[in-house]
């Protein structure tokens, strides 16, 4: 039995705006998240956004004999591609880690005759050929393939962050490797091609050097891995304001499964196609490190606000689901309404009387 004909107008009428306030709706969804589309920076906020972990407080002088479950260890078998690269640098001859370390960072330093800086987007290989050939790459970049080369050696390795503008996309990234023969961690800044330390000959810490920073410390010292390349900073207390700068907002990465993320399935579907889609398949795929900040007085209130763009992500992606189901459960009902008030126009080859 059809319905009446003006009953359906309405009723289709009605499905049709239905359709349309869910499709504002959803369009409301995405301009709520217009800040943090205006640059590269803070896409990278809204990314660690999804990365944070929970606000538990953590001791991060943990050491490889005692990894947190949560930390995204690698478990997987390394890259045979950087196992060969570890074996034609030498690195297992060598007498020590921080020995393992300096080479490391003199082969990536010292391949191209000028670094030219820029993020390379590509997958591990590439971006360690990008580096060696031509000096491109930017500091995560260069900490990627560090952490590669070094786990392929079997050294332990993890790697901190600062920022500059609440926990996005403007500041640096540097690994710190395990010292198996001194129990021990200590900071490579491999991009910026310094260590750091108080004595000398003792490379210092993450946190040892984040310490020196705080106190003042007038012995604390930096020093090129590699004398033949080029260093962060011409003129050095350029380089310690940079670094002060950075102290009210440092966090670690809560991984080190390089090899790992760069094999996952939804990495690689989206690897040269778009950055950002890559990193969303890696962490729709569980493989992207998480973000573990460290919360202090003096950043509780940038902290707090990252949170809060967390659950404003959480709320936008389920409220923008349901609009996107809504406008197609309306637009699906007002057809069909239609096709019950004009059954021979939805008959293959039906024409209209007259025609």
């Amino acid at each position: 039995m059809l319905v009446n004909g003006d009953q359906s107008s309405g009723l289709a009428l009605r499905w049709r705006r239905g359709a349309w306030l869910s499709l504002a709706v959803l369009v409301l969804c995405v301009l709520s998240l217009a800040p943090y589309l205006t640059s590269s920076t803070e896409l990278v906020r809204m990314r660690n956004a999804l990365l944070l972990t929970d606000q538990t407080p953590v001791n991060f002088n943990w050491t490889p004999a005692s990894v947190p479950p949560s930390f995204l260890q690698e478990r997987g078998p390394a890259d045979p591609f950087f196992v060969d690269v570890a074996a034609r640098l030498g690195l297992a001859a060598l007498p020590d880690d921080w020995a393992r370390a300096l080479t490391i960072s003199r082969h990536l330093l010292g391949s191209s005759p000028v670094l030219l800086g820029g993020a390379v987007k590509s997958d591990l290989r590439g971006t360690y050929r990008r580096i060696v050939d031509s000096g491109e790459g930017y500091c995560g970049d260069f900490v990627d393939v560090f952490m590669a080369i070094s786990l392929a050696a079997g050294m332990p390795v993890r790697s901190w962050a600062f920022s500059f503008d609440g926990f996005g996309g403007d500041g640096h990234i540097w690994p710190e490797i395990w010292n198996r023969q001194l129990g021990r961690w200590q900071l490579v800044d491999i991009f910026n091609n310094y260590y750091y330390f108080e004595t000398v000959g003792v490379p210092l810490s993450a946190l040892e050097f984040r310490q020196a920073l705080l106190s003042n410390s007038p012995q604390l010292t930096l020093a090129p891995l590699y004398p033949g390349a080029r260093v962060g900073w011409s003129i050095e207390e350029k380089a310690w304001r940079y670094y002060r700068r950075g102290l009210p907002e440092w966090y670690m990465w809560w991984g080190n499964n390089v090899f790992t993320y760069d094999r996952a399935l939804l990495v690689r579907t989206f690897s040269g196609v778009s950055r950002s889609l890559e990193q969303l398949g890696g962490i729709a795929q569980g493989v992207f490190p998480p973000v573990k900040l460290m919360v202090t007085e003096a950043n509780r209130r940038q902290a707090n606000a990252m949170w809060r763009l967390r659950m404003h992500l959480f709320v936008v992606v389920w409220v923008a689901s349901l609009a996107t189901l809504a406008a197609l459960f309306c637009w699906v009902a007002a057809v069909r309404v239609r096709r019950r008030q004009h059954p021979v126009l939805s008959r293959p080859g039906a024409v209209q009387d007259g025609q």
